[in-house]
């Protein structure tokens, strides 16, 4: 049996995130405003959720490889 810890001990998976209100902006532009967003994160450790729910300015990049509504995939 092996006992060694493999990577950090203190991760978390599969965690809803509530953010608060935000603007919702594209580049430089404003789109609009929520009152709260909320989204699930696969895996963090729980320094990386603390400074996610404290930061200012969250981005969200669409993954390589990944297509949105309305989007067909490239291959």
């Amino acid at each position: 049996m092996n006992n060694d810890i493999i990577g950090p001990v203190d991760k978390v998976t599969n965690v809803k995130v509530d953010l608060g209100p935000r603007m919702i902006m594209a580049g430089i532009e404003v789109l609009g405003t929520a009152d709260n967003i909320s989204i699930m994160v696969a895996e963090a450790s729980k320094e990386e959720l603390e400074k996610l729910k404290a930061a200012y300015e969250i981005r969200l990049v669409k993954m390589p490889g990944e297509s949105g509504p309305g989007e067909q995939a490239q291959g």
